[in-house]
């Protein structure tokens, strides 16, 4: 028996793989920053830095994916613009403006190079980037999970 075609298989796009490595990443980070509060809990002398094991591992653990956060928070408005041409082409019957989304995609990344720019903490700005980014991929990735089927 052979399964129905998914109207998401007409649609010539993988960027919203990138859209949806936007939560996958940041649960991911969620959970690390977990970890090494656990770890600079249990042994405080591990490390040298400030009092609070929190603040502490976000520090450590933004060391570590600062740069793959800082990517991935600006290709993002252009994976959600990408995906949306790619939907309308298809003629699916779903019409996502592209300029729209893409504005609002582009939040994350503006919020990140405004708190970056008044506060100067690099991790700061990058957490506010994914505050926005998150929600709006969870969003999208719905949207487009309800009307083509795919992801």
């Amino acid at each position: 028996m052979r399964r129905p075609q998914l109207s998401g298989g007409r649609v010539q796009s993988r960027w919203w793989y990138w859209i949806a490595a936007v939560p996958i990443v940041f649960g991911f980070w969620l959970v690390t920053v977990a970890w090494v509060t656990f770890a600079i809990s249990m042994e405080p002398e591990l490390l040298f830095g400030p009092d609070n094991p929190l603040e502490h591992a976000m520090l450590v653990s933004m060391a570590a994916m600062g740069i793959p956060f800082a990517v991935l928070i600006a290709i993002f408005p252009l994976a959600v613009f990408q995906d949306t041409v790619a939907i309308n082409r298809a003629e699916t019957g779903w019409e996502p403006s592209s300029q729209s989304f893409a504005l609002a995609g582009l939040l994350g990344l503006v919020s990140a190079v405004l708190v970056g720019i008044f506060t100067i903490d690099i991790s700061l700005a990058l957490v506010a980037g994914f505050a926005l980014s998150v929600p709006f991929a969870l969003y999208y990735l719905r949207e487009r999970h309800r009307k083509l089927g795919v992801p």
